[in-house]
């Protein structure tokens, strides 16, 4: 699953965090990482009856500025 899919279902990021019971400092780190962590995807899926799937390709390994 991407951030997209879940901006488009819920409207705004706050509206992500309160509908997946989860602080916004959660949801903004993986704003800030470019994707969801499969494992977080796992409990997604879990708390929203499979509305969305884990897809381990989805979760992309953040850039580091070295």
């Amino acid at each position: 699953m991407t951030l997209q899919e879940l901006y488009d279902k819920w409207g705004t990021w706050m509206a992500v965090a309160n509908e997946l019971k989860m602080s916004q400092s959660g949801v903004t780190y993986w704003r800030k990482r470019g994707s969801i962590p499969y494992g977080s995807q796992l409990i997604i899926q879990d708390k929203t009856k499979h509305l969305f799937k884990a897809k381990k390709e989805d979760d992309v390994e953040p850039k580091h500025n070295d």
